[in-house]
């Protein structure tokens, strides 16, 4: 039986299947290895997933965000051998991931939009050209952790109208006091602040949002110019599944062209395996 894992910092979506196709999906938390120490991250992996996949599956596929050095290609190989001693185990980048999903064995740019940001020039095989994502403090343009410290920040300083605050306070559930500490002592703040960008999506026909959610975009929109590309861009996540529209208003201010976009893509990589296995 095979394995494929798409892990970002928030969620890890599993696909159980064989050359037969898909047998079982299941969704986790993420297993980001750069915010994670090996005891969290076994821990995080024993109960996560079904007792039996540990003697059952014989060749496992593990893509995560953190994973695109050697060394942490190297680190999380050994952490999964402890639960998977049976497998064989690749692991490389979140980005690979979303190249091998949307592109398969073509060409192509593609992007990653969910709580961090990425992207890449892949040329069917191998990733040949990356914009350094640089991590949600310096950098990750245009993902939910950018929108949601942007939005956060425009709340806090009061910057939205009366009427508009007071209801993103009310879904928040959070004041002020409430947010800075979400902000400065969480274990997550990334995936705290991603998870307050949802608020965008409901109020995302308000001009002052709208206009908060184009920037964010624009941003990162900008950043894919560097790639001189006139093929169509992929993009894989929940930022760019929700915000298709603006997306897609944002690429053509560039002359950049909307290609597949996709939620998540746990099965379009099982199927990928399975043709190229």
């Amino acid at each position: 039986m095979w394995l494929v894992a798409d892990s970002g910092s928030t969620k890890t979506e599993w696909v159980l299947f064989d050359s037969t196709g898909i047998k079982l999906q299941i969704q986790t938390s993420g297993l980001n290895p750069l915010f994670l120490s090996e005891s969290d991250f076994k821990t995080n992996l024993f109960d996560a997933i079904p007792a039996d996949w540990g003697s059952l599956v014989n060749k496992l596929w593990f893509y995560g965000a953190g994973c695109g050095t050697v060394g942490e290609k190297i680190k999380v190989t050994h952490w999964l051998k402890g639960t998977f001693n049976k497998a064989e185990i690749e692991v490389d980048s979140d980005l690979l991931a979303a190249a091998r999903a949307t592109c398969g064995t073509d060409e192509g740019v593609v992007a990653i939009l969910g709580t961090g940001s990425n992207s890449c020039l892949f040329d069917g095989k191998s990733i040949i050209d990356q914009i350094k994502p640089l991590g949600y403090i310096l950098g990750d343009e245009g993902s939910g952790a950018a929108m949601g410290k942007s939005l956060v920040k425009k709340l806090l300083r009061n910057e939205f109208s009366p009427k508009l605050t007071m209801a993103i306070h009310q879904d928040l559930g959070m004041g002020y006091e409430e947010l800075i500490q979400n902000v400065y002592r969480s274990e997550w703040p990334n995936r705290f602040l991603a998870s307050c960008s949802k608020v965008l999506h409901t109020y995302k026909n308000e001009p002052e949002i709208a206009t908060l959610i184009n920037e964010e975009l624009d941003r990162f929109t900008e950043l894919l110019q560097g790639y001189n590309s006139v093929a169509e861009i992929n993009f894989i996540g929940s930022v760019a599944f929700y915000f298709k529209p603006f997306l897609e208003l944002s690429l053509e201010k560039r002359s950049l062209k909307l290609g597949v976009v996709q939620k998540t893509l746990g099965e379009s990589l099982a199927n990928y395996h399975i043709a190229n296995n």
